[in-house]
């Protein structure tokens, strides 16, 4: 394994414990919950990925019917493809002066502080690849809202439910018969539905005043809908927001996961087995977490003896497989 932080100095289980204990802002990332996470056993190996349409019958004229003591039919296919793939590592550290420690007042360690800070940093960080890996126009097969469907979702009488829909049918027929099983959003994308009169049309009835009053869904109430009028079982809702300004400068904040962008495909279901060597041979889905090591923290001084620092760190990879498993639908609103 390449030099990093923890081949340095050592890991502290108690610092660990503290980085992957969730705080109440955790909850709006998603990128954990997304993808399917493959435990890997080397940083770099092969992907082994079999050809959907292996399962998709023998073959028109090939008989399966066989007479007694006969042989049986021997059927052909499709070759596995294979990819490569090299886990990455990601780390963060901050440090405290030893007389901050010694005169500190919080109520609890600096260290205990200072992990949960950089843990967050790390977590950040690992949202923002999963949401530039999944709504990345040049990882899978995409379009424009407007000109795929000749309107935007927020658009007076729009029918976004009709149009996602159609782009199930779409994944459908490019994933060989897979109907999509996950659908993630941009926070601003997914409050729009709330709002809209389709969406709002299937919670209770129109004399009710649903569908044609003023009334906005919560959240639970559109994850509902898309469920039941979609099939889709797995929905997501990326929300984080990160400040992309240097230490020091004005705050500029702006959302992880693009307001107005949606995915929609197959990532669940690689049956992946995992082999000694590193390679791993599953089913092809959209993408998968190779996950190498999870995030550990531990601490360690400075030469001197002046500064404490205090590092998290994680390797592993999101990784494209497929890009006909998963269509992006840009600029919706």
């Amino acid at each position: 394994m390449a030099s990093s932080y923890s081949n340095i100095h050592p890991v502290d289980q108690i610092l660990t414990s503290l980085v992957n204990e969730a705080i109440p802002s955790d909850n709006q990332l998603i990128a954990d919950k997304v993808l399917e996470t493959v435990k890997i056993p080397e940083r770099s190996g092969t992907l082994l990925l079999e050809e959907t349409r292996n399962f998709m019958g023998a073959g028109a004229g090939l008989d399966l019917e066989r007479a007694p003591g006969s042989s049986r039919a021997t059927i052909g296919g499709f070759d596995r493809s294979s990819q490569t793939y090299k886990a990455l590592i990601y780390g963060a550290s901050d440090s405290i002066a030893m007389e901050d420690i010694f005169d500190s007042q919080y109520p609890g360690s600096e260290e205990a502080r200072l992990a949960k800070k950089v843990s967050r940093v790390i977590k950040l960080a690992r949202e923002k690849r999963c949401a530039d890996l999944l709504f990345g126009t040049g990882n899978f097969n995409n379009g424009d809202c407007g000109v795929t469907f000749g309107e935007k979702f927020n658009a007076a009488g729009a029918t976004p439910l009709t149009h996602l829909h159609t782009l199930k049918d779409t994944v459908f027929a490019n994933a060989h018969g897979i109907n999509p099983d996950s659908l993630v959003f941009g926070r601003g994308l997914f409050r729009q539905l709330a709002k809209n009169p389709e969406v709002r049309g299937y919670v209770g009835s129109s004399t009710a005043g649903i569908a044609s009053g003023n009334l906005i869904l919560n959240d639970e109430a559109v994850i509902s809908v898309l469920r039941d009028v979609l099939g889709i079982p797995n929905i997501y809702v990326g929300q984080a927001l990160q400040d992309t300004a240097v230490p020091g400068a004005t705050s500029s904040e702006s959302a992880i996961w693009t307001d107005d962008v949606l995915f929609m495909g197959i990532l669940r279901g690689s049956d992946a087995i995992v082999q000694k060597s590193g390679n791993v041979k599953g089913m092809p889905v959209g993408a998968l977490n190779l996950s190498f090591n999870s995030v550990v923290a531990g601490q360690y001084d400075s030469l001197d003896k002046t500064r404490r620092y205090v590092y998290a760190e994680e390797v592993g990879k999101f990784h494209a497989v497929d890009s006909t498993l998963g269509f992006i639908l840009t600029d919706c609103l």
